[in-house]
């Protein structure tokens, strides 16, 4: 009887804890993911200095935050593409994806960005226009929404050599997310950014 008993109440308490378990893992794994990609950049960047010639393609990555979202503050990473039309100007896609918590966010946007050398440093303001879907669950109660976004911003980059930079980047959101259940509005967030670029 007594094991019995037992056996129904770590049945309970496992259902508890799954989806915070669940949650915690999904964050593992994306952790991972991103180091991944880091690993793969950074071996392309260095191993084909011929390919790099002959691309204008850039790439970035980056891990870090973004405060006063639908769900306060949480966890976000950042991937980004930069077409070179020259030396200073670089258009291209940018996708945060916030994967961790009650809210799951991802934008994905077209941005504009215009490269500032200073010596070591190059400041880059950008500004551009997307899409950005949230989902917010809050256990038996769930919403989501769709709205446009206005992410702009700018970014420090300091070079490590000539195809690889450290980068901090702030970035403010600007979207009309409506959820139910919501800790506060979404009509703006803000973002501190860290991570790497690689230059063609």
């Amino acid at each position: 009887m007594y094991e019995s008993e037992s056996g129904i109440f770590a049945s309970q308490l496992n259902q508890v804890i799954h989806p915070s378990r669940r949650k915690g893992i999904m964050v593992d794994k994306w952790v991972k993911t991103i180091f991944a990609i880091l690993a793969v950049l950074f071996f392309l960047s260095v191993s084909s200095p011929h390919v790099r010639a002959e691309s204008r393609w850039g790439f970035g990555t980056d891990i870090g935050f973004l405060a006063d979202t639908v769900d306060d503050t949480v966890f976000t990473l950042s991937f980004q593409g930069d077409y070179y039309l020259d030396s200073h100007f670089s258009i291209g896609p940018q996708l945060l994806i916030s994967p961790g918590g009650d809210l799951s966010q991802i934008t994905f946007a077209g941005i504009a960005r215009y490269h500032i050398p200073l010596g070591a440093v190059a400041i880059i303001p950008f500004g551009g226009l997307g899409f950005v879907y949230a989902d917010l669950d809050r256990g038996r109660r769930s919403d989501d929404d769709v709205s446009y976004t206005f992410p702009f911003g700018a970014t420090a980059a300091f070079k490590i050599n000539q195809t690889i930079s450290l980068a901090s980047t702030l970035i403010f959101t600007f979207q009309n997310i409506d959820l139910n259940n919501r800790v506060g509005s979404d009509n703006l967030n803000i973002g501190m950014l860290f991570g790497f670029r690689f230059q063609p």
